[in-house]
């Protein structure tokens, strides 16, 4: 098995961890939630989600790319991994602690003030989920794939499992409807419900990650804990900024509409049709989570330059087939949210190459994780969510969510820029931009060609988008030979 073939099937297996759910989530939840909720209460369910994502980054610290660089080699990992879950687990409770205690305070801040419990549930979950992160990055590291791929599945089954339960199920019991303490607590909260069902799915995994820690011997050393921390509060700071490209956007939307535009209904037509290009996010996020730790035990090896030069090229080749799967397929994936969303379609094509660059910029910014030159990861995404804050306070007030998603190609495109020629002088891969420029370009030119041919027939524009994914798979593999890169079974 050759190293493409060994990160293809790791990446494939952490996929059943990320797809799986992620599909379930898509076409369960999203289709339902957006059927089952308003538009303006779907747009609370983009918002609050966008804060929930910007704490998750807080709260790990950059602690699972600091348990990477410190675990490999190390003949004490046990003593590393327990430094860093000490450490977590502490500043999450503190975290949880604080939440509570100014929940009104906050929820007055983001504009809830009617509803402080949703700051309780949404910390609660935040906090479980910290901890749970980084017992799944030690699975990670072990190479468990198997058990981070089930852990996840059952993560989303329970929380569909609750969905249903409080929002269909108890609904029609009558004796339980008709008790004083459903009336008082349970009763007519709605979008709370998706909050309550996360806290619980999130605490049930964390019990079943404990699990993996009964052979662990919990001790902690002061001293390597500084190394780490050292080593990964600069990424806290690169992941602050880069959470802030990715989620910001859904937070400044509503501050920054002009009158006249109800902000929470602009929120969920652009919650909805982000939720679309999903499956572009699910394939990045299967990747990165095989490539980490597969780019750190690769460091050493005198043919590493020659690997992440070749990945960053197939990755891209698959990034735009999926691209141009879901972009001229789009009447297909249309039917997983309600027609009341169909007005927003447009910036799908837009946030779908937006998270093409979020992939290709995770392949060339591992120079600065691999040499631990991270302050530069602060400099660069700190330019980004420069741009991102600064153009979305500008043009939010004219072009609405549109906006937001142009932006947010834009930021990241500056980004792996950067990243890319900054790397060049301290890590230097010979990457073949040529080619990955000629394979972007002809996936847009089909695109373009695809969109000017599309009638009011959803079944002949699907037709023509399959048709081109085939055409330009055909071209890439006859240029890159990737049936034999991936299936050949002798080294290559």
């Amino acid at each position: 098995m050759n190293h493409y073939q060994k990160l293809g099937g790791q990446a494939i297996i952490y996929g059943l961890g990320n797809i799986v759910p992620r599909i379930l989530n898509y076409a369960v939840l999203t289709a339902y939630y957006t059927r089952r909720f308003s538009v303006e209460e779907y747009g609370v369910i983009t918002e609050l989600y966008a804060y929930v994502a910007i704490l998750m980054v807080l709260l790990t610290y950059g602690m699972e790319t600091g348990l990477f660089k410190f675990s490999v080699n190390s003949e004490n990992r046990d003593v590393v991994f327990s430094s860093a879950f000490l450490c977590i687990s502490f500043t999450s409770i503190l975290f949880l602690l604080g939440v509570q205690l100014f929940r009104h305070q906050i929820s007055d801040w983001i504009g809830y003030a009617g509803n402080p419990e949703f700051i309780v549930y949404l910390g609660a979950t935040v906090s479980l989920d910290a901890v749970s992160a980084l017992v799944f990055a030690k699975l990670r590291i072990e190479n468990k794939v198997r058990r981070f791929a089930l852990l996840k599945i059952i993560n989303v089954l329970i929380t569909i499992f609750l969905v249903f339960l409080f929002l269909e199920i108890l609904p029609e019991i009558r004796f339980i409807t008709a008790s004083d303490w459903y009336v008082v607590h349970l009763k007519n909260i709605e979008v709370g419900y998706v909050f309550i069902a996360n806290v619980v799915a999130s605490f049930l995994v964390l019990l079943l990650l404990l699990w993996d820690l009964r052979a662990v011997r919990i001790t902690a050393s002061f001293r390597l804990l500084g190394n780490i921390l050292a080593y990964s509060i600069p990424l806290l700071i690169s992941g602050m900024a880069g959470i802030f490209n990715e989620t910001i956007d859904r937070i400044l939307l509503r501050r920054f509409l002009k009158e006249g535009l109800n902000p929470l209904h602009e929120l969920g037509i652009y919650g909805a049709n982000y939720r679309i290009a999903v499956l572009m996010t699910i394939f990045v996020q299967m990747f990165r989570y095989a490539a980490e730790p597969f780019f750190f035990n690769m460091y050493k090896s005198k043919d590493a330059i020659q690997i992440y030069a070749n990945i960053l090229k197939y990755f891209t080749i698959f990034l735009m087939i999926i691209f141009l799967g879901v972009a001229l397929c789009i009447d297909f994936f249309k039917y997983f949210i309600d027609s009341s969303y169909y007005e927003g379609l447009g910036i799908v094509p837009v946030v779908l190459m937006a998270n093409v660059m979020v992939g290709m910029l995770f392949n060339v910014n591992m120079w600065y994780k691999l040499t631990g030159h991270t302050l530069y990861g602060v400099y660069i995404t700190g330019i980004g969510a420069l741009i991102t804050v600064l153009l979305n306070v500008i043009l939010i007030p004219l072009y609405s969510y549109h906006a937001c998603a142009w932006i947010h190609l834009l930021s990241n495109f500056v980004m792996f820029i950067l990243t890319y020629f900054i790397g060049q002088k301290f890590f230097k891969i010979d990457y073949d931009i040529k080619r990955i420029i000629v394979y972007v370009g002809f996936a847009l030119v089909l695109y373009f060609v695809g969109y000017f041919l599309q009638t009011d027939n959803d079944f002949f524009n699907v037709g023509i988008g399959v048709t081109f994914v085939f055409i330009y798979f055909i071209y890439c593999n006859r240029k890159e030979n990737l049936m034999n890169v991936f299936f050949k079974k002798h080294e290559s």
